[in-house]
């Protein structure tokens, strides 16, 4: 369980957290799994960028379409964050209803993944109290290591 997943989103350091994982995978002479969850509002505001520009009609857009896009965008932030680094990796998308800490590990646990590197956010101690924090329940369930990269 060498290998590493790299929870990519649509925030600019993604990027960073790729270049980070690839480091270390380039290092451990592991594979990266670059997993793009892509949540019911965000593959709302894909169908609509596809509407407002003429690619689709009646926002009728197929889950395989969306996890396509999701996955041209890994594909092209791993082009650019990854070289210059001997790493082999390959590419998850998934519609999720919302982004979950135990989908997480159970995506790692499906790709022999020893070590997880995701982005964090800022929350206050109340929020953390009133909605929980995905992150925190991804350090204390995953039974490998965890990198979190605050913005």
């Amino acid at each position: 369980m060498d290998d590493a997943l790299v929870v990519l989103d649509d925030r600019e350091d993604s990027a960073e957290l790729l270049r980070e994982a690839g480091a270390y995978a380039s290092g451990a002479d592991a594979d990266l799994v670059l997993y793009v969850p892509l949540t019911e509002s965000e593959f709302g505001d894909v169908v609509s960028a596809l509407d407002e520009i003429g690619r689709v009609e009646n926002k009728d857009y197929s889950d395989e379409e969306a996890m396509g896009i999701a996955r041209q965008y890994a594909e092209g932030l791993a082009d650019e964050a990854l070289e210059g680094f001997d790493v082999e990796w390959s590419v998850v998308a998934d519609r999720v209803e919302e982004m979950a800490s135990e989908r997480v590990i159970e995506v790692a646990e499906d790709h022999e993944c020893g070590h997880v590197f995701t982005l964090g956010s800022q929350r206050s101690p109340t929020g953390k109290a009133v909605f929980g924090d995905e992150t925190q329940r991804l350090i204390l369930n995953f039974r490998g290591y965890v990198t979190v990269k605050m913005e």
